[in-house]
Parts: C-alpha cells; sequence; structure tokens
C-alpha cells in the first residue's frame, strides 16, 4: 500500500514535471534560457540539523501526551475489565450506574485524544513552519540570484509533518505565469 502510494506520487510529480518543462518550451518568447532546477526535500528535511531539532522537541512532547493518554485509557480498560468480570454480580440498578460511568469515561478519552492531536499538530506547526518558510525563501532567494525559470520540488514530500503543503512547483518566474491570458480566453468564450 506504501510503496503503492509512493508510486502513485512520483507518477503523478512526474507528470507534472514533465508538462511543466513542455509548457516552458512551448510558449515562444517567455521562457529563453529555460534554467530548470529541482530541490529534494525529502533530503532537506532528513538532513537539516535545525528541522530535526524541532522534531526531536517535538518527539519529547509528543511522548508526554501519549503517557497521559496511556494512563486515561488503562485506566479505563482496567474498570471496564473489573465491570465484565463483575457484571453478572450486579443489580440492574448498579449495572446501569457503571455503564453510564464507562460511557463517560470513554468519551472522556475520546475527547482527550482529539485535544491531544489537535495540541501536537499545532505544536508541530509552531515549531517546524518557520523553519519551512525559511527553506522555502531560501529556495526563492537561489532561484532569483541564479536565474531560474522553475525551480520542482523532486521528493515525495509534499504536504510535511507540520501539515504545511509544497507544491512541485517550488518557484516560477512571475513573467511565465499566463492566468491573465487565460482569464482573456475564458472571456472569449462567452
Amino acid at each position: 500500500m506504501r510503496t503503492q502510494l509512493r508510486l502513485n506520487r512520483f507518477w503523478t510529480f512526474s507528470l507534472l514535471a514533465a508538462g511543466v518543462i513542455m509548457l516552458a518550451f512551448a510558449v515562444p518568447g517567455h521562457c529563453q534560457s529555460g534554467k530548470i532546477g529541482w530541490v529534494d526535500l525529502d533530503r532537506i528535511l532528513n538532513e537539516y540539523e535545525e528541522f530535526n531539532e524541532a522534531e526531536n522537541l517535538f518527539q519529547k512532547d509528543a511522548l508526554a501526551w501519549e503517557a497521559d493518554f496511556d494512563s486515561l485509557q488503562n485506566d479505563y480498560f482496567n474498570k471496564l475489565e473489573d465491570y465484565r468480570r463483575q457484571r453478572l454480580l450486579l443489580s440492574e440498578p448498579s449495572r446501569k450506574e457503571r455503564e453510564d460511568e464507562l460511557a463517560k469515561m470513554e468519551q472522556s478519552l475520546m475527547d482527550t485524544k482529539t485535544r491531544l492531536e489537535g495540541e501536537a499538530e499545532r505544536r508541530r506547526a509552531e515549531l517546524t513552519a518557520p523553519i519551512l518558510q525559511k527553506i522555502q525563501d531560501v529556495v526563492q532567494q537561489v532561484a532569483v540570484n541564479e536565474d531560474y525559470d522553475y525551480i520542482l520540488n523532486s521528493s515525495m514530500i509534499y504536504r510535511t509533518p507540520a501539515g504545511i503543503q509544497f507544491s512541485p512547483i517550488m518557484y516560477a518566474k512571475d513573467r511565465l505565469d499566463i492566468t491573465e491570458r487565460v482569464f482573456e480566453e475564458l472571456g472569449k468564450l462567452k
């Protein structure tokens, strides 16, 4: 399944990259130099020390959240097991009371899980978003300074752990934007 997902992403990226390259050379006068580069975002995120430090901080926080959740979950399962063992011996009102208590605990456990997942997502974004923005800014700076028309993201990562979405095209010269031409042609279709 995971291999298939990676292959699908590879082919999606390959088709997008091929389309960009064909577009770059198909638009006469717009792409004189045709200078195209690529960035391996997987490698950057794996090897960039600042990003790894942020991920390590996040993992420490995540371990604490997991320990808290595991404690609540163990308490719930212990009470559930006690109830199952004693259920036949309990009176109907006692059984109903215990079932209600277990239902409330289960709901509380699900709410806690949702809350902790939200906290984890916010914390990861808080730690990594500035670094990811720095990477994007550096890619743009290199592209402008070295006169690239396009910089492509060659990695399989499009959505980072922090929830940041990177496009397969990380940079493109403004002069290559044909959005206005598309609007002109759409206007002719009326």
